[in-house]
């Protein structure tokens, strides 16, 4: 009584603490999960903050160039029917007060006149079917609203090439020109090299770079020609091939053709970079900036580590409190499993004979012989010759006397692993596990034999006493229990057809 107030009372504390600390620990990590998410979209928005600076620089770069040759442009197309010397200077100051390093006037087909007054054959440019394409769709420029609202007004070309510039890696600005002749063009020439002098390294770390990408993930520009990830033509197939490829990396791309902000991590040879990503406005091109991992990991935690020393700190708490509560129901635990055990192994002991009894015995012989279908095992079963005579001449009493003699004697020659139960009135069946040789068998029989030959009961009257023995081989004889006994018992009626007090192993009469 007094045992069970106490687990009453322990219970009644216990439990309500272990659910106060469940409930403390799930808001703790929901905590330490969303100030994590937090702090890593408070790092991740200032990063995007910074490249969408400078995607705006690129932008504001194009448009200023493509809005001043815009008039001078429609200025050149009234005058170069009849003036080309007009039109030459006018495309030369043009050149002078803007970032260009060429200018051409073009008419609808493929005659151009450059700066210098100086014929272009558009028709030679490897480019040339880019500047006269349709501007629609992907290609049309958004560099700003002005543009926007008029369909035609301006596309670029990225020109990695250019014949114009002795090679120069550059990006046309193809302004439209309506005029009385038809569609005439002004393209403005950007080298896309001086993207490189509106970058700040300072605003993330010293190894930090840029890159400027097309919708395929196609290099523009970079900053730096050192980084594993650069070395290639493009990025995405650099990241494939690293084997690194996963769905964070297809879900940026995506997010860059729907000219989307945002961040991705990835590793090449061993260089880990986040890179952060922004739409520079122009033909769904990209800005991304290539930082370390480890520099935007510092970030992200410096920005909650007050916040998760607090958290470690309670959760250290509370698993001390919690590891106490889990040793005492530990200890309660062995406590109980310790009793447990008592209690099954007398429920599966004989009373009489201190051995398994018989549904113990079934039990664990069929265990291991679900356990081990292909090891030998080797069963016998034993009567008690004359059990009858002896209760009928020497008493119950002595009856019970001799079962418990063999019960206590015979566990001694064989192994505490075997299986030794009393599976009758006088009847004992013994099986021993692991005989895969056959000379074991003979050994283990003769061992049985030899037990009997000495055997004797009684405190003061010793009494000789001798055993009928049949035995039968796993699984060569049975492959369950119920056959296995089966011809074990067959074996042993063929013992006390023999005369008893001897043993017979199945099939012998065979």
């Amino acid at each position: 009584m007094k045992d069970g107030q106490t687990r009453a009372a322990v219970a009644q504390w216990l439990i309500p603490a272990i659910v106060l600390i469940v409930v403390v620990i799930v808001m703790l990590f929901n905590f330490s999960a969303k100030s994590s998410q937090s702090a890593a979209e408070e790092v991740e928005n200032r990063m995007v903050d910074v490249v969408e600076k400078y995607a705006i620089k690129i932008k504001y770069e194009l448009a200023s160039m493509a809005n001043a040759g815009k008039p001078v442009g429609h200025l050149m197309g009234e005058y170069i029917a009849f003036n080309g010397g007009f039109s030459a200077k006018m495309a030369s100051v043009l050149k002078d007060n803007t970032k260009a390093y060429a200018i051409i006037y073009c008419d609808s087909g493929e005659n151009g006149m450059d700066q210098n007054a100086i014929k272009v054959n558009l028709k030679d440019l490897s480019y040339f079917a880019e500047i006269f394409e349709e501007a629609a769709g992907g290609n049309t420029s958004d560099a700003d609203e002005q543009m926007a609202a008029d369909n035609k007004a301006v596309k670029y070309v990225y020109v990695k090439d250019d014949e114009i510039g002795m090679g120069k890696e550059a990006v046309v600005a193809v302004i439209s020109l309506d005029t009385e002749k038809g569609s005439d063009k002004l393209l403005m020439y950007y080298p896309i090299d001086n993207f490189k002098g509106l970058f700040k390294k300072t605003e993330f770390d010293a190894d930090a770079f840029y890159f400027l990408i097309n919708p395929d993930g196609t290099i523009m520009e970079t900053t730096d020609y050192e980084s594993e990830f650069l070395k290639g033509d493009n990025i995405w197939t650099t990241i494939e091939q690293s084997g690194k490829y996963d769905e964070a990396i297809a879900k940026a791309m995506i997010r860059m053709k729907s000219k989307a902000s945002g961040s991705f991590s990835a590793v090449v040879n061993g260089e880990a970079r986040k890179f952060v990503y922004a739409p520079v406005g122009i033909n769904k091109w990209t800005l991304v900036a290539g930082v370390n991992q480890s520099y935007a990991d510092n970030l992200q935690a410096r920005e909650w580590g007050n916040a998760k020393q607090m958290i470690y700190q309670l959760v250290v708490a509370i698993w001390v409190f919690l590891g106490l509560i889990v040793v005492i129901n530990i200890i309660d635990k062995i406590k109980s499993t310790e009793k447990s055990k008592e209690l099954g192994e007398i429920a599966d002991t004989d009373l009489l004979t201190s051995l398994n009894n018989k549904l113990a015995t079934e039990r664990k012989i069929k265990e291991w012989m679900e356990k081990n279908p292909n090891e030998q095992g080797l069963m016998f079963v034993l009567d008690i010759d004359n059990f009858k005579k002896i209760n009928d001449t020497l008493g119950h009493a002595f009856g019970d006397e001799v079962l418990r003699s063999l019960g206590h004697q015979i566990g001694s020659i064989f192994r505490a692993t075997d299986v030794i139960g009393r599976t009758g009135g006088d009847e004992f069946t013994i099986f021993l596990k692991h005989l895969n040789d056959d000379a074991l068998l003979e050994r283990e029989a003769k061992k049985l034999c030899n037990f009997f030959e000495n055997f004797q009961a009684g405190e003061y009257v010793k009494y000789m006493v001798t055993a009928s023995i049949g035995a039968a081989v796993f699984p060569r004889d049975g492959k369950d229990f119920e056959s296995l006994y089966k011809a074990a018992d067959n074996a042993l009626y063929s013992a006390k057809k023999r005369g008893k007090n001897q043993l017979a192993f199945y099939g012998d009469d065979e």
